[in-house]
């Protein structure tokens, strides 16, 4: 296997020298030192569109409130009815920003400059990450349902289903079938990021929640790098812009 790219002068090629379609090694620190990187870089970018995505979605999703927020008389069927329907909407509507927003990611990740456009391109493959995430969502219920222990591994098997599905072009079927072979024996550093995620998610929380405008992205940034490491689908080299220039060596006096 390929050696960390952060290893010291000598040592054979890195991972960010590793050809395509071959897993590339990696560790939660460095996905979060990377994920650092990457947001300086191109944060501009990614913020702008978590804001936009994250609202659009909550507005369609409370949309069913609305006639009674307005003083609407509703029968009992439609007051029941029009929250539940404004939910299933605010899932379509979080899935299509999902795929825009999952394409910025994974273009930062490979060290080009994401676009805000691409967050409004997601038509394509917004249906079947509603399929994907239904299936998942089944999948992991019923494990949570056996004893919890299942419903762990198989989140956490099938946690790179959704990149598979949106970079990859692959079916939700294929997608966690390519997850879980791609995460086997790594379930346990999947289940660190994820553990660092949570830690860094509740950090923006307890920064009056605006912190969140960074963490989260931060964390998604991670594991993108993390699920391109492991699936060998491009490369993420450890610095896309240039080191800054080094002052000239001191002359000795004459």
């Amino acid at each position: 296997m390929n050696q960390n790219p952060y290893a010291p002068p000598g040592a054979t090629a890195s991972a960010a020298a590793s050809p395509a379609g071959q897993p590339q090694p990696w560790t939660t620190g460095e996905a979060l030192r990377l994920a650092w990187a990457r947001f300086n870089e191109f944060g501009s970018v990614l913020v702008p569109a978590y804001i936009v995505s994250g609202f659009f979605a909550a507005a369609v999703g409370q949309a069913g409130n609305v006639p009674k927020l307005a003083g609407a008389v509703l029968s009992p069927i439609a007051a029941g009815s029009l929250p539940i329907a404004g939910v299933l909407i605010g899932q379509v509507a979080a899935a299509f920003f999902d795929v825009g927003a999952t394409r910025m990611v994974l273009e930062a990740v490979r060290g080009r400059a994401p676009t805000f456009a691409t967050l409004f391109g997601g038509g394509d493959r917004f249906l079947p990450l509603l399929g994907l995430n239904l299936l998942m969502f089944s999948a992991i219920a019923l494990g949570f349902v056996l004893l919890v222990v299942p419903g762990i591994i198989l989140a956490l098997g099938l946690s790179l289903s959704k990149f598979y599905l949106i970079d990859a072009g692959m079916g939700p079927v294929e997608a966690m079938k390519a997850s879980w072979s791609a995460t086997r024996g790594q379930k346990g550093e999947v289940m660190a990021l994820s553990a660092a995620g949570f830690g860094l998610t509740l950090l923006g929380l307890l920064m009056c929640c605006v912190g969140t405008l960074v963490t989260i992205p931060l964390y998604y940034i991670a594991f993108a790098i993390a699920f391109v490491r492991m699936s060998g689908l491009g490369t993420t080299a450890p610095q896309t812009t240039a080191p800054p220039p080094q002052p000239p060596p001191y002359l000795p006096f004459p």
